[in-house]
């Protein structure tokens, strides 16, 4: 392997000179601006980009702003060229729409979002289904017993707590549908159909390339997480009002106050009841992109190192935009430079050995959708691709450190231990942060958190850089005037001078 930065020992020591391919990395690393960078983020992370939601037209301005770099920086797309369709990769998502359901009996109807706030995942209906009443549901109503196909309902105190309950049942019964109420507090449920009414949908699925009949369940693509939530799949669980949760039972709302505070049902009130129930779900297709810049190599063209950063975020509600500057308008940030700095080494005459190609993903914060279609659909044989660089979250700090002077790698001890020795040299004479490889272990949940997990998966191996976890994440307050821009630039050229080495060694 060249001596970028075995060289980097002798050099600290004063017994060579760097070689001069290498101090052309350093110089190129160290005209990494941290005013282009900070420009960039601030656009990306702005109101304007409406939180960068997947699909939504803040996530297609921002793409295009990325897009826009990388042609005003002279870096053409996959097919090199400046032909603008040539840096994207479309694709489709299902967005899961809020679910339409009603429940009728005794000549009345009682809808979703209105009487009942239902959810599921499949599309049911059943004529005449049989309702269980379970008072406030002690364990030996539900236990060892067979619900199938029938609804119960019981009674809660708190409908936070009903919820879990709610799980409880369904799984010790297989009932289909589980209600529950709280007669107690009528605002309760008010409160909670005012989240829910406020709260867009956020379910989303990748659509399959292979099948087009959508499947709702193809992203749960872990056995075990199959095994353990193949029992809720087909079923249905919710509060409901009090009002109707009196005209199932027939039961006034006053008695069922009684009921919750002794805990005992008359005789006659364990009779079963019957309804029709009918639940169904929307999926609307919506389009979406991954943003591509490559720079061809020389002698080893055909291969090619992946330098990525996700740029979508979790959007808007309607009184706040999820602007996410740390995430990940940061990592976006940080590679849009990096190209920039490849662009300029390259007309200097300075290219690499092999290809790179940077990609920002889109549909990361939704399940890695926008890394997972890549590799399924990529460009590049997958057997072609050397290794991944992937940055997401940078310039700020976690609960651990106190200075933004570090970065957590992870990866570099999995597939190619040989990536830390790189990462530890290179560091030495660059940005001398702290690496901390405290998660750097392939069972850590973090390894899987990012879009680093989709290359992983297909046993590419990959570097993983992170801030860690804040305060402001996943909230309002994740603003760019809480980022260290000096300290993205420090692992800016770490990544860069690793970047080097990889598509040149």
């Amino acid at each position: 392997m060249r001596a970028i930065f075995i060289l980097l020992f002798i050099l600290a020591s004063n017994l060579l000179p760097l070689k001069a391919q290498d101090s052309i990395a350093l110089h190129y690393s160290r005209l990494l601006s941290t005013k282009q960078i900070k420009t960039d983020l601030i656009i990306l992370s702005s109101d304007i980009m409406e939180g960068r939601e997947t699909g939504s037209n803040g996530q297609k301005l921002a793409a295009r702003y990325i897009y826009q770099q990388f042609v005003k920086a002279g870096i053409k797309n996959f097919t090199s060229t400046t032909d603008s369709l040539g840096y994207f990769q479309n694709f489709a998502i299902y967005k899961k729409e809020q679910a339409t359901a009603n429940v009728e009996a005794y000549g009345k109807t009682f809808t979703n979002y209105n009487d009942l706030l239902l959810s599921g995942f499949t599309d049911y209906s059943n004529k005449s289904m049989d309702l269980i009443f379970l008072g406030t549901a002690p364990d030996s109503s539900y236990i060892n017993k067979d619900f199938s196909e029938k609804a119960v309902l019981f009674l809660s105190s708190n409908l936070y707590a009903a919820a879990i309950k709610s799980n409880d049942i369904v799984m010790a019964s297989q009932a289909k549908l589980v209600l529950f109420c709280n007669p107690n507090q009528t605002n309760q449920y008010t409160e909670l159909l005012e989240k829910r009414k406020a709260i867009s949908p956020q379910g989303m699925n990748l659509k399959s390339e292979i099948n087009s009949n959508f499947n709702p369940y193809d992203s749960i693509n872990d056995h075990q997480s199959f095994i353990r939530y193949k029992n809720r799949m087909h079923t249905y669980q919710g509060a409901i009002s009090n009002a109707t949760a009196s005209a199932l039972l027939q039961i006034k709302t006053k008695r069922l106050k009684q009921i919750l505070k002794k805990k005992k049902l008359k005789q006659n009130e364990q009779k079963i009841n019957q309804f029709a129930f009918n639940f169904s779900l929307e999926y609307n297709e919506v389009e979406t992109e991954n943003v591509f810049a490559f720079l061809p190599g020389t002698e080893k063209k055909e291969e090619v190192l992946v330098v990525s950063a996700h740029y979508d975020h979790i959007g808007k509600n309607e009184t706040q935009i999820f602007n996410g500057a740390n995430d990940n308008a940061s990592g976006t940030a940080t590679i849009l430079e990096v190209a920039r700095k490849f662009q300029l080494a390259r007309n200097n005459g300075h290219t690499t050995k092999r290809s790179i190609l940077f990609i920002a993903f889109t549909g990361e914060e939704k399940g890695l959708f926008g890394s997972k279609y890549f590799v399924d659909n990529s460009p590049v044989s997958l057997s072609n691709i050397i290794g991944n660089l992937n940055v997401d979250m940078l310039g700020r700090t976690d609960q651990f450190n106190d200075t933004t002077n570090y970065i957590y790698l992870l990866g570099t001890n999995h597939l190619q231990p040989k990536l830390k020795v790189i990462s530890d040299s290179i560091n030495q004479i660059s940005a001398n942060l702290k690496l901390d490889y405290k998660y750097d272990t392939p069972d850590n949940y973090l390894y899987r958190a990012s879009d680093q997990a989709s290359f992983v998966k297909h046993n590419i191996p990959a570097i993983f850089y992170f801030n860690g976890i804040h305060a402001d994440y996943h909230r309002a307050s994740d603003t760019a005037d809480k980022i260290d821009f000096e300290a993205i630039n420090r692992v800016s050229q770490l990544i860069f001078l690793t970047a080097w080495e990889l598509a040149n060694e």
